[in-house]
């Protein structure tokens, strides 16, 4: 299901048949060093990922992760939403794209579309979390009108983040 369009993206739920996506995306080196290891390395546990991430986000707080694609071929190129994490209060604005498809402006122009759907779904704060050396995404979060807001240790793996605020 399509959620969001801009002028070169689609954004749309993500589906079982995103797997080889998924499984590609989450073992890209910048992943890894700057989201985390989800400890996805195959297809089956790109299956499980799916199904325990994005689409059960999608039905119990009715948003999520979305795929992002090129308008002009379809390709799935990366996922931008809202993530709804237990150790943060409001949801965050989260994405990733494959290396490809970096120094485009596919980040920010989709990490926008998704601030004015968090706006539409009647969010009331949006946060954003980043590692202190990402300073790509540090970037595209300012570029959307977010704002350093504090350092926090981040309990999955006891590592410092920085929080960011949309403005």
């Amino acid at each position: 299901m399509i959620i969001l369009e801009t002028t070169r993206l689609i954004l749309r739920h993500a589906v079982l048949t995103d797997v080889e996506f998924i499984l590609d995306l989450l073992n890209t080196p910048g992943f890894i060093a700057n989201i985390g290891d989800r400890g996805v390395r195959d297809l089956c546990h790109a299956q499980t990922y799916l199904l325990d991430g994005p689409i059960s986000s999608y039905q119990q707080h009715g948003f999520g992760l979305y795929v992002v694609e090129l308008k002009s071929s379809g390709e799935s190129i990366g996922l931008s939403g809202l993530v709804k994490r237990s150790v943060l209060d409001s949801p965050d604005l989260g994405y990733a794209f494959l290396p490809a498809f970096w120094g485009r402006g596919y980040a920010v122009e989709s990490a926008l579309a998704v601030v004015r759907h968090s706006r539409d779904l009647s969010i009331s704060r949006l946060l954003g979390v980043v590692s202190p050396g990402n300073t790509a995404s540090i970037s595209v979060l300012e570029k959307v009108g977010m704002a350093f807001d504090s350092i926090m240790m981040w309990e999955e793996d006891n590592s410092e983040v920085l929080l960011y605020q949309l403005t």
